[in-house]
């Protein structure tokens, strides 16, 4: 039986360690034989978790059309218009930052250009309702 809670052994117990598709158990002589994940063993499906929203997350937010959002370094005062000119591209829309617009271009390779001009971020224009949407 595998149960998933955290418990102190008592001073008695042996605990035997052993790993099973990457995680640590830990089977304890006191507690009847259950086991229970080791605080390394949590790391390591923490890291997988990670991993995995990572990788959705990249998934969507990576542009896939010829509409893309440009994020400049808000810090070093170049405008998202400067760097999606230097690019080649069109501006379509920008909002209450300087730093983020709304680029358009037919080219393949526009996001490449755009982050060799200085954008910090490209990403795709279906995030751009939250950053581009001015106070009222």
């Amino acid at each position: 039986m595998l149960r998933f809670v955290r418990h102190e052994a008592a001073a008695t117990c042996s605990p035997e360690q052993f790993s099973r598709f990457g995680l640590i158990f830990r089977r304890t002589q006191c507690d009847g034989g259950f086991l229970s994940i080791t605080r390394k063993g949590w790391m390591v499906i923490a890291a997988n978790a990670a991993l995995a929203a990572g990788v959705v997350l990249a998934a969507y937010v990576l542009p896939k059309g010829s509409y893309v959002v440009v994020v400049t370094a808000p810090w070093q005062g170049s405008h998202a218009v400067n760097v999606i000119s230097k690019a080649g591209g069109s501006l379509v829309s920008s909002g209450r930052y300087d730093w983020i617009a709304v680029a358009h271009s037919d080219e393949q390779d526009f996001p490449v250009r755009l982050m060799k001009n200085g954008a910090v971020a490209v990403l795709d224009h279906t995030l751009a309702y939250g950053c581009l949407k001015r106070n009222s």
